[in-house]
């Protein structure tokens, strides 16, 4: 399993413009990865103010060699990027070429308010994440979603393979209850890097969702709860009313539907529409800005 990865030079570049960084400034780059992002930002604001961590001893010896042979060289330290570093905080930014799921409080006491931190973030719902923005205000940071993007996930916050024999031998087909649904799936299934998919996953806690290939005008869309053993399948079939199977106490299409229908009653709005609140007290998703429609975020598994 590949456990470093290089970002698409465009996705790094647009992260780095969205940084807004300024003479002077000290940076926290938290996954080191191949050390381009940090080369990057030591080119533009020099050694001393830029730091760069990173989980995998071997993955940062080889970034920190890269880097000095081109006359780059920021700290490089080994460390979990999930607790930044206080060695040198106060930060201006905090900058992550990683995804997660939970964003640490450590980032936000390590920044200097006003600050800034962006990091890829999702859900367990699915693999696509979006780019938050957070300024930190205080105690707490909040910002908006600003692009969709994927990343590889936090090594502690990357989620175990779905068991899907386990959840049909816990709840097999044959008992499960059938239905059939009106929505289909151009409504539903719209595709990889689409707002829907992002949307859905703040409404949907602790459940994930897996669309399979479209064979002979049929595609099976599955979801399981991260709850408990509970399951459900929606078969979209050209020309036919899907048909539904629902196992266990959660009733995941019934879910799935209320989400997608909260979405469309609001307009479907864009993920850019959509911001995050980070504070000790946990993560608030909210709708155009954090005093209106807003709701806490489940991220653990049970």
């Amino acid at each position: 399993m590949s456990t470093s990865s290089s970002s698409m030079p465009s996705v790094v570049y647009a992260l780095l413009q969205d940084l807004e960084v300024d003479d002077g400034m000290r940076v926290l780059d938290v996954g080191t990865g191949t050390g381009e992002t940090a080369g990057a930002l030591t080119h533009r604001l020099g050694p001393r103010n830029v730091t760069t961590i990173e989980v995998d001893e071997s993955v940062s010896a080889r970034a920190r060699e890269r880097l000095r042979r081109l006359s780059l060289q920021p700290e490089v330290i080994v460390g979990d990027g999930f607790e930044g570093h206080r060695g040198r905080a106060p930060y201006d930014r905090v900058l992550a070429t990683v995804a997660l799921r939970q964003l640490p409080m450590a980032w936000v006491r390590q920044t200097r308010p006003g600050g800034l931190i962006l990091a890829p973030w999702g859900t367990v719902y699915g693999n696509v994440d979006a780019v938050v923005r957070l300024t930190v205000e205080g105690d707490s940071a909040t910002g908006p979603f600003t692009r969709p993007v994927e990343f590889m996930k936090f090594r502690a916050q990357r989620g175990s393979p779905l068991p899907h024999t386990d959840y049909l031998s816990a709840g097999p087909l044959q008992d499960a209850d059938e239905t059939t649904s009106s929505l289909t799936e151009e409504e539903f299934v719209t595709g990889r890097f689409t707002d829907l998919p992002f949307v859905l996953g703040l409404r949907l806690p602790r459940c994930r969702h897996a669309v399979a290939d479209k064979r002979e005008g049929a595609r099976p869309v599955w979801f399981y709860s991260l709850a408990d053993m509970s399951w459900a399948c929606v078969l979209f079939h050209d020309g036919d009313r899907a048909r539904v199977w629902q196992w266990g106490p959660r009733r995941l299409w019934d879910e799935a539907v209320r989400a997608y229908e909260w979405w469309r009653d609001r307009g479907s709005p864009g993920l850019h529409r959509f911001g995050l609140t980070v504070s000790s007290s946990g993560q608030r998703v909210w709708l155009d800005n954090p005093s209106a429609e807003s709701w806490p975020l489940d991220v653990s598994p049970a």
